[in-house]
């Protein structure tokens, strides 16, 4: 063992070496650092600044005018290169260094476009906290669990992990890898005071931080206003206090009986895998010392039950078979195909009246929405502008929204930009647009429950630059990254100061015409008045649990096992994994005597 752990080692070592050189991106490095000089310094000028910084840029000079990143962008490209120029020669000048000499840190995270972003508000957020310029790379190829914690023991792992719940949170503390940040968090702000309390397994163990939230992950339910307004049906948005899986069959019932009298296929609901249907009913995988599975009974085969039923009793929700025969039929869904297919397309296609999917959906429907009829609409108006007099301010305030939204559907757009869209917006265009509306998931006995966890960021305690990672922590708890993280709809962010306001969820953009629920209070009462914790069992950690289980949970999904087979199976694979673990772990087999006061049981 332990020579195919050093062999691995090695290997992994060389890999991130050759991605340092090779992969990870270096184009365009010296322009981001050069950017956030700008914006550091325009930001400084209209408020406080790390006195390092205001020392700095009493040198900055008069005729330089400081810009944001935005600004830069939007310059044509030889003026943006000399701008850029006479910054680099002002900060070699200032400093005898070239901004390519400063502290690097990489991020394993993966490629999401948002990265870009938030790698830039660091920057400048750094600047002016701490005076000093540093960079802040991703790196998406060290997203494996073992080969960053074999990297990060040898000594050239990543600065800062980003992990997944508590389990993976786990993984690293326990192997060593991530750093104690409990003094620093509490000394610094971002202690688990500052966070939602449904999180804390998240980012700390045994008492101790060891790391903060990126975002929260949890499921809600969507739906089509106008289907249900079409009908008479009760909104589902009205049950404040949740609803029941009879109610939801009922109200999907009724939209398919409607669709197939006008020749139509539409199913009930999409997204409500049997995962959330077991915690919305709150079935348990554990005993409370986590020694014992406690799956297999008569509440868990009910809802297996249930959950069979949704698809083929009620079919009030598709089949996989029937979902990939929607998507590859064509007309439902315009251009996805088996591959691409998933509820949220298909619920944007209105294949589906509800779906039960997360606050990132929003840039899908969003896109639709843009692209079907928010820009079309626009356009013609620009058409009825031609050649009319007087309207110059207005033909470009359409073609600077136009420009906004067609280069990324989270455009910030100002309020007069947002008025004039809609205002180009008759009957006909709000009719075509998807009107969505957000619910609590509904559960067996009607009360919501949304099993939470967090993305976090963790500090790999061997890294050279752990001061400035610790720092990035703290960043992940500003208002910048917070209201960057609820203004890109990426789930929401991990602390409720910025999370939310009088109206839902805080920070901008606002939601496009027919997406305002996105932005809905339903978010908030879900993470604060129902929510719950990953389930966890310190013998089975979550990858390792859904390794096991999913499988299974197939084989009910495609009709081949019963709800009580089912269920059997779960506990009986959870038990055996259990019991190997605690045999093979020493620690883990003083902690099993520990809990349990008995020896392992032999397989």
């Amino acid at each position: 063992m332990k020579a195919i752990i050093v062999g691995l080692t090695a290997f992994w070592t060389l890999l991130s070496v050759a991605a340092h050189f090779w992969i990870l991106p270096a184009d365009g490095r010296d322009d981001d650092l050069l950017i956030a000089l700008s914006e550091a310094a325009a930001e400084a000028a209209d408020g406080p600044c790390n006195p390092a910084l205001g020392r700095l840029l009493e040198s900055w000079p008069s005729a330089l005018v400081p810009l944001s990143g935005g600004a830069i962008d939007e310059m044509a490209i030889d003026d943006r290169r000399r701008y850029l120029d006479r910054v680099e020669a002002w900060w070699a000048g200032a400093t005898g260094s070239r901004p390519e000499a400063v502290a690097t840190l990489s991020w394993s995270t993966d490629d999401n476009p948002a990265r870009r972003a938030q790698t830039h508000m660091f920057r400048v957020w750094h600047l002016l906290n701490h005076g000093e310029l540093i960079d802040l790379v991703t790196d998406p190829s060290n997203r494996d669990i073992t080969k960053t914690i074999v990297q990060c023991i040898a000594g050239a792992g990543p600065d800062i992990i980003e992990a997944s719940g508590p389990s993976e949170l786990a993984q690293f503390v326990d192997a060593g890898v991530a750093l104690d940040v409990t003094d620093r968090a509490r000394d610094r702000g971002f202690g688990l005071e500052a966070i939602f309390p449904v999180v804390e397994t998240s980012v700390a163990r045994h008492g101790r931080q060891f790391a903060f939230p990126c975002n929260l992950h949890y499921i809600v339910l969507f739906y089509h206003r106008d289907v249900f307004e079409q009908l008479g049906l009760p909104d589902p948005g009205s049950y404040s206090q949740g609803w029941t899986i009879d109610q939801a069959v009922e109200a999907g019932l009724a939209v398919q009986e409607a669709a197939r009298a006008e020749g139509t296929r539409r199913f009930g609901m999409m997204g409500l895998n049997v995962k959330l249907l077991l915690s919305g009913a709150g079935v348990r995988y554990f005993d409370d010392s986590g020694t014992d599975s406690i799956f297999d009974s008569p509440q868990t085969v009910a809802v297996l039950q249930q959950y069979v039923d949704l698809m083929r009793l009620h079919r009030v929700m598709p089949t996989p078979g029937e979902a990939a025969s929607m998507a590859s039929s064509g007309g439902a869904v315009m251009h996805a195909d088996v591959q691409t297919a998933n509820a949220s397309s298909l619920f944007g296609a209105k294949a589906s009246a509800m779906v039960a999917d997360g606050r990132w959906s929003y840039a899908l429907l969003a896109a639709r929405n843009r692209d079907r009829v928010l820009i079309p609409a626009m356009r013609g108006r620009l058409d009825q502008l031609d050649g009319a007099s007087g309207v110059q301010a207005e033909r470009s305030l359409l073609l600077a929204t136009i420009s906004a939204l067609e280069a990324d559907v989270l455009s910030r757009l100002s309020d007069d930009q947002y008025a004039a869209m809609v205002d180009c917006l008759d009957d006909e265009d709000r009719g075509r647009l998807l009107n969505v509306g957000i619910a609590h998931l509904p559960t067996t006995d009607g009360r919501p429950r949304y099993e939470t966890s967090a993305r976090v960021a963790i500090v790999n305690r061997k890294s050279e630059n752990s001061e400035y990672a610790q720092r990035f922590l703290e960043f992940l708890s500003s208002s910048q990254y917070n209201e960057q993280i609820n203004g890109s709809f990426d789930s929401i962010c991990g602390v409720p100061a910025f999370c939310f306001d009088a109206n839902g969820v805080s920070g901008a953009p606002r939601a496009l015409p027919g997406l305002e629920a996105f932005d809905s209070p339903i978010f908030s009462r879900a993470v604060q008045d129902f929510a719950t914790p990953w389930e966890t069992s310190p013998f089975v950690g979550r990858t390792r649990m859904s390794t096991l289980i999913d499988p299974v949970f197939e084989r009910l999904t495609n009709g081949l096992i019963s709800p009580a087979e089912a269920a059997r199976l779960v506990e009986q694979r959870l038990d055996t994994q259990i019991r190997a673990a605690a045999r093979r772990d020493a620690d883990l087999e003083r902690l099993w005597i520990d809990l349990t006061g008995t020896p392992v049981p032999d397989a």
